[in-house]
């Protein structure tokens, strides 16, 4: 029953020094990007899909001959 209480000590000095590894690393600004905000203006927000008139009369058809079924 000891050793539980021995392992539980460990586990939470080990998440603690994680933790703190963790706070450290943040606030020296290791996970800051400067790259991808000076990128993302180049790309596009949405795909933009041009219809040809074919294809729409072609869509127009089909939903009538479905109707019709």
């Amino acid at each position: 029953m000891s050793v539980i209480y021995v392992l539980l000590t460990i586990s939470i000095i080990v998440a603690v020094v994680f933790f703190i590894a963790f706070i450290i690393s943040v606030k020296s600004g290791q996970y800051d990007d400067s790259y991808t905000p000076s990128v993302r203006m180049l790309f596009e927000d949405e795909l933009i899909i041009e219809k040809s008139p074919s294809v729409e009369k072609n869509i127009n058809t089909n939903k009538s001959t479905k109707l019709k079924e």
